[in-house]
C-alpha cells in the first residue's frame, strides 16, 4: 500500500472524489482483471484528496480521471529541524528503490518550519542526491520527473510526481487560440453535464464560441481513458510488470466505444475553425474509441440560424465565452440567451465572470460554482428546467 495524493483545482475536491467512485472499478488489478479492491477513505485538503491503495491503481489514476492536475506518491516522511539532520534524513531516502540515476526536478515547499531558506534546502538536496548520482535540472521539467519537498513544521514529506505533463494536457489541444479553456475546467463542466442529461446520440451539445473544440472534445472522451501519452511513472524502477509489456493497453478489453452525442460547433474565426479540424484527427488518435458526430460552421454566431435547431429534442449550449476579448459582454450574453430561447434549449452550462448574468424565458439556475481561473473570478452555471 502507498499513500496518494490527486490534485486538482481549488474547489474541485468533491467532484474529483465523485469522479473516482465512478471510474474505480475500471481500473485494473495485476491480474489483468477489473479491480475488486474498492475506493479507500479518503482526506479532503485543499486543491487535492489523499488516500492509501496498491501502487498500482494510483498510478492508473493518471489514465482516468479528467478533473486530476497530477497525482503524487509520497515515498518518505521524517523530522528535520536543522540543516544537518535534513541531510541526514535525506541521505537515507532510497530514491534509487524508484529511480535510475537521472536528472530529476526539485519543487520545495516549506510552512512554518525553521528549515524556510529555500536555496539552502536545495543545496543540501543537490549535495546529498548528487552523492546517488542524481543531478538536479535548474531550468526545465520537461521530461524529468519531478520529486517534491514539503516541510510543513519541520515535517519533511517526499512525493514523486506520477504523472509528468500536467493531466489537462490530453494531447489532442496541439492547435490553439486565444484564451483557451483548460481540459480539467471542461470536464468540469462535462461533469454538470452529466447530472442532468445522459450524453448518448439523443443528446446535441452547441457551442457558439467553440475556440479550438475544447468543451466539445471532452464531452465526446469524457469515458475513455487516456492510455496513449507518456507518464512519468513509466520511469519506475518498480513500476508493476503488467505495464511493461508492449501492448499493456489490450488487457483493458472490458472498454466499448460509446455512443456520440451531436455535436454543433459555430465560430466566426476561420483560423478557430482550423484549428478544431486539426485537433479534432489528434483526439481521433489518442482517444481512439471516441466517436465524434460534428458539424462546424464558420459563421457569426449572432447571425447563426437558429431554426432548424428546433427538430434537435434534447439540446444544450455549452460555452466559454470570450469574456469581451471578441465581443462585448452584452453581445456574448445576448447571443447565449438567444441560443436558449429560440432553439428551446433544455440546459445551458456556461462559464462567465461573476458579474454577469443571464435571463432565460424558461430555463432557471439550478447549480453555480464560484472559482478562480488564472486570476479571474468565475462562475460556471447550469440553468436547466
Amino acid at each position: 500500500m502507498a499513500k496518494f495524493y490527486v490534485s486538482c483545482p481549488v474547489g474541485f475536491e468533491a467532484e474529483l472524489a465523485a469522479e473516482l467512485k465512478d471510474f474505480w472499478f475500471e481500473m485494473m488489478d495485476l491480474d489483468g482483471q477489473p479491480t475488486r479492491s474498492a475506493l479507500p477513505e479518503y482526506d479532503t485538503w485543499p486543491g487535492g484528496i489523499e488516500f492509501e491503495t496498491e501502487d498500482h491503481l494510483g498510478y492508473q489514476i493518471n489514465f482516468f480521471s479528467k478533473l486530476a492536475n497530477r497525482v503524487l506518491i509520497r515515498v518518505a516522511k521524517f523530522e528535520a529541524r536543522y540543516f544537518d539532520q535534513l541531510e541526514k534524513e535525506l541521505g537515507k531516502f532510497p530514491i534509487e528503490k524508484w529511480l535510475e540515476p537521472q536528472s530529476i526536478k526539485v519543487k520545495v515547499e516549506h510552512h512554518k518550519s525553521r528549515l524556510n531558506h529555500e536555496k539552502n534546502i536545495i543545496e543540501a538536496i543537490t549535495n546529498t542526491l548528487g552523492k546517488k548520482k542524481f543531478k538536479i535540472a535548474a531550468n526545465t521539467t520537461e521530461g524529468l520527473v519531478i520529486v517534491y519537498f514539503r516541510i510543513d513544521k519541520d515535517r519533511v514529506t517526499i512525493s514523486l510526481d506520477t504523472s509528468g505533463d500536467h493531466l489537462h494536457r490530453r494531447g489532442y489541444a496541439q492547435y490553439r487560440g486565444e484564451a483557451p479553456i483548460r481540459e480539467n475546467l471542461a470536464a468540469m463542466m462535462v461533469r454538470q453535464l452529466q447530472k442532468k442529461t445522459s450524453i448518448d446520440q439523443n443528446l446535441t451539445v452547441i457551442d457558439p464560441f467553440v475556440g479550438s473544440g475544447t468543451i466539445l472534445f471532452e464531452v465526446a472522451c469524457y469515458r475513455e481513458a487516456s492510455l496513449k501519452r507518456d507518464y512519468s511513472w513509466f520511469k519506475f524502477l518498480n513500476r508493476p510488470k503488467l505495464f511493461k509489456s508492449e501492448t499493456w493497453s489490450k488487457n483493458y478489453r472490458w472498454f466499448a466505444k460509446s455512443t456520440p452525442a451531436k455535436m454543433i460547433a459555430i465560430d466566426f474565426e476561420e483560423s478557430a475553425i482550423e484549428n478544431l479540424i486539426k485537433n479534432q484527427a489528434l483526439l481521433a488518435e489518442k482517444f481512439p474509441l471516441t466517436q465524434l458526430d460534428i458539424q462546424t460552421y464558420r459563421e457569426d454566431s449572432i447571425d447563426f440560424d437558429l431554426k432548424p435547431l428546433a427538430a434537435h429534442k434534447n439540446l444544450w449550449v455549452m460555452t466559454n465565452p470570450p469574456y469581451g476579448h471578441r465581443l462585448e459582454e452584452g453581445d456574448a450574453r445576448a447571443i447565449i440567451e438567444r441560443f436558449a430561447n429560440e432553439a428551446k434549449a433544455a440546459g445551458v452550462i456556461v462559464l462567465h465572470p461573476e458579474s454577469w448574468n443571464f435571463k432565460f424565458e424558461s430555463l432557471k439556475l439550478s447549480s453555480q460554482l464560484d472559482f478562480k481561473n488564472q486570476g479571474l473570478k468565475l462562475k460556471l452555471s447550469v440553468y436547466s428546467h
